[in-house]
């Protein structure tokens, strides 16, 4: 694989998300937006239920887990829109015209809709963590953010959920030829997360838990390779240049 020819297409796809606006607002102002509101929850509790430092911690750290679930909400209209809309623009057909091959198409394209995505994320991240530190120092005597844990979790879980949110969208707009309908059925790949968050909720699993994080970023790793092999060997270029319409 030849990957400054994968290079070539991400550059080109992030040159075109950047005169979007609307994809681009969403992929920026989502993760700033709970990065700044769970805070703000956080402070609302304190104030009006006083809870107390202990209950605190757990709450934070339960918190933690709203990022992974965002770095796989985030690239979904993003990733849906790479084939789709490339044909609706009528500039897919001379990229798989040219001799690059379905693997280097596949992740330039990954890599378009991951970066801003991944950015985004961490951006809402220390914005999130600069905002807890501030609201809990004086309750904890020290610094929460940053700690072991929650950078386990940045590390492994945040850009593992994203690749495997980007890895099965862009399949999924590879078989579609209707922008929504793709974006309708990415949403599906949240399923996982969220009933993780409910697991967690209920005692079921410890998201705090840096097994349980390990465990989920090597859960989505296996995923994201095997969609990949997928998506690579039924690529359909031919189907897509000569069927779609």
């Amino acid at each position: 694989m030849r990957l400054w020819k994968s290079w070539i297409i991400t550059k080109k796809d992030l040159a075109v998300m950047r005169r979007r606006k609307a994809p681009m607002a969403i992929t920026i102002g989502f993760p700033v937006a709970i990065g700044a509101a769970l805070p703000l929850v956080l402070y609302t509790l304190m104030i009006r239920k006083g809870f107390s430092a202990a209950t605190d911690s757990n709450l934070i750290s339960a918190f933690g887990f709203f990022f992974v679930l965002i770095a796989a909400f985030v690239p979904l209209y993003i990733s849906s829109y790479s084939i789709i809309g490339e044909k609706v623009e009528k500039s897919l057909e001379p990229l798989l015209s040219t001799p690059t091959t379905d693997g280097e198409i596949l992740v330039g394209k990954y890599l378009g809709t991951l970066i801003p995505a991944l950015l985004s994320v961490y951006l809402g991240t220390a914005i999130y963590m600069a905002l807890m530190d501030a609201l809990t120092r004086d309750s904890f005597g020290y610094l929460y953010f940053p700690n072991l844990s929650f950078t386990i979790l940045l590390l492994t879980a945040v850009p593992l959920s994203a690749t495997y949110a980007v890895t099965l969208s862009v399949f999924i707009s590879s078989k579609f030829s209707n922008v929504m309908s793709a974006y309708q059925m990415g949403g599906m790949t949240l399923v996982p997360f969220l009933a993780l968050y409910v697991l967690g909720e209920i005692g079921l699993v410890k998201l705090q838990d840096t097994t349980t994080v390990l465990l989920i970023a090597v859960a989505l790793l296996i995923i994201t390779l095997i969609v990949y092999v997928i998506s690579r060997a039924t690529f359909g270029r031919e189907k897509i240049l000569t069927e779609w319409k």
